[in-house]
This record gives structure tokens, C-alpha cells and sequence, in this order.
């Protein structure tokens, strides 16, 4: 469940929605557990549902308030990675400024490039990215392709103003 939490808040960029939309998709997928093998299946389709769920959410336009919006404090507020090898104060200064520029990056892509670069991150192949997706594994290949191009022209624009280190 963590895994699907942190997939599904990089997706929203709000972890209070991302843990909203798990929620809703493991309740729907256990409202339909007599039709499929879970014990098979569950994980896939459960990313794949909250993949539709989340495209669904940004092509809408929806807004809702997550509990943490309703009065109740958020505890540490969106979804960390701790870097651990950051010894100095410089080096966690610099590590936090470039998880920013990454999360800020992420937002940038489409939502199919970033879930598979997302999928791709947690260590998922190709083949299992497209089941997730309900695409063509060389379509994958094409996602994470242009999702790392992307990211590496805002990183470099971001860092280095755009000219070759």
C-alpha cells in the first residue's frame, strides 16, 4: 500500500488526494473481487486504476478538499525520499533544492510520461508498465524516453541555464 500512496501522491502532488484516490480505487477493486483473481492480478490492477483515476482527476478539473485541508494538521506534508548519503549542511541544502526541481519537473510532464516514469522508478519493466497503463511495452519505451528527455532539458534549463555543462 505504501508504494501505491507514493505512486499515487507523485501523480496528484498532493498526498492527502493520493492517499483519497487509493482509497477509492482499493475500495472499487474489492467491490469487483469476485470477477477478477486478486491474489493474480490485485497489485496490477490496482496501479492501472489509480493511473485512470488520476488522468481522470487532471483531465476534469476537479477539486476536492482532502482531510489534511479540513483542520487537521498534515503530518510532514507531502510524500519525502530521505537522502541519506547528504552528510553537510551543503549537502542537504543541495539535495532538497534538486528533489524540488525534481518534483517541480515531474509536475511539467503529461500524466502518461510521468506514470511511467513513475512505474519505471519503483522498478517495474516495460511489460508490467504497460499492463498497468494499458498500453504497447514500445510504447513505454517511448514514454520514458521522451518523460527522461523532458526531465533532463528542465533540469539542465533549471541548474544551467539551458547551456551544456
Amino acid at each position: 500500500m505504501p508504494g501505491a500512496i507514493a505512486y499515487a501522491t507523485s501523480l496528484m502532488g498532493d498526498r492527502g488526494q493520493g492517499e483519497d484516490i487509493v482509497q477509492d480505487c482499493v475500495c472499487r477493486l474489492l467491490g469487483h473481487a469476485a470477477r477478477y483473481d486478486l491474489c493474480r492480478d490485485g497489485r496490477k490492477l490496482l496501479f492501472r486504476s489509480i493511473t485512470n483515476a488520476c488522468i481522470n482527476h487532471h483531465t476534469r478539473g476537479r477539486k476536492t478538499a482532502s482531510l489534511d485541508e479540513q483542520g487537521r494538521p498534515a503530518e510532514g506534508g507531502a510524500w519525502e525520499m530521505e537522502d541519506t548519503t547528504a552528510s553537510t549542511p551543503a549537502d542537504l541544502v543541495i539535495a532538497e533544492e534538486l528533489r524540488l526541481a525534481i518534483a517541480e519537473g515531474l509536475q511539467t510532464l503529461p500524466i502518461r510520461q510521468r506514470s511511467a516514469l513513475e512505474l519505471s522508478s519503483f522498478g517495474y519493466r516495460s511489460e508490467e508498465i504497460a499492463e498497468m497503463l494499458a498500453v504497447q511495452p514500445d510504447h513505454v519505451r517511448v514514454l520514458l524516453f521522451r518523460a527522461r528527455k523532458s526531465m533532463a532539458a528542465f533540469l539542465n534549463l533549471r541548474f544551467f541555464g539551458g547551456v551544456t555543462p
